[in-house]
């Protein structure tokens, strides 16, 4: 079992810049024999990313979270040696946030969108501020419900 990686240069930064970006593809494949030949089969398409999007912290927790989410599905199709042999192909192209820099991205997240919008993994690394979090985004939007509808919300 491999990750395979493709690569292609985009027109634009997928953030907004002018510059030329590349965006990386990943896929989980696998090396075996069809009537005596070697063939590699694509067992799911696990990531697609820009260069920009690995340079800002939340956006690197979205990627692993996808990451993970889709190895989560391939469950039974791979065992745990090649899940931490994947996951450390991913890693040497996109760092892994540390939980510190999670924690922190899921909290703005949560303040900025909502709990509604919020990832399963978001609200579990949260579990700890979740109260807290929950009163502030009511206040927040209480406010917002009491100014003129200049209020950006």
């Amino acid at each position: 079992m491999f990750v395979h990686w493709q690569s292609r240069e985009c027109g634009r930064s997928s953030l907004g810049g002018n510059d030329c970006n590349v965006r990386w593809a990943a896929t989980v494949a696998e090396n075996m024999r069809v009537n005596s030949e070697p063939v590699q089969r694509h067992l799911a398409k696990l990531i697609s990313f820009t260069e920009d999007q690995i340079k800002h912290p939340a956006q690197r927790c979205l990627i692993w979270d996808h990451v993970t989410e889709r190895l989560d599905k391939l469950g039974n199709r791979i065992n745990t040696a090649d899940r931490e042999m994947i996951e450390a192909a991913v890693a040497a192209k996109v760092p892994r946030p540390t939980p510190e820099e999670y924690k922190a991205t899921a909290r703005d997240f949560i303040q900025t969108f909502g709990w509604k919008w919020a990832t399963y993994r978001q609200r579990a690394v949260l579990h700890d501020e979740v109260e807290q979090l929950q009163e502030a985004t009511a206040i927040l939007q209480r406010s917002c419900a009491q100014q003129p509808p200049e209020c950006d919300r």
